[in-house]
């Protein structure tokens, strides 16, 4: 997922990841788990057409989703 950083990410906040080499304004291509914790934590916004900051939280691919009966 594409992601721009708008402000500094914290490394304590996300020791899972290695977040020092993101620098202010640059976009970067990240996986939809860390891209989705940057984006909820306020540190970056979603650049891919069409995907909200709501959608990027949601984990769950909807191709793998089984339809359901009624």
């Amino acid at each position: 997922m594409r992601i721009r950083i708008v402000v500094p990410p914290d490394p304590d906040a996300l020791a899972e990841y290695d977040v020092q080499r993101f620098r202010v304004g640059d976009i970067y291509e990240v996986p939809v788990r860390l891209a989705s914790l940057l984006i909820i934590a306020g540190y970056a916004k979603s650049v891919s057409a069409g995907v909200s900051a709501a959608e990027a939280a949601d984990f769950s691919s909807p191709r793998t989703r089984r339809p359901t009966r009624s």
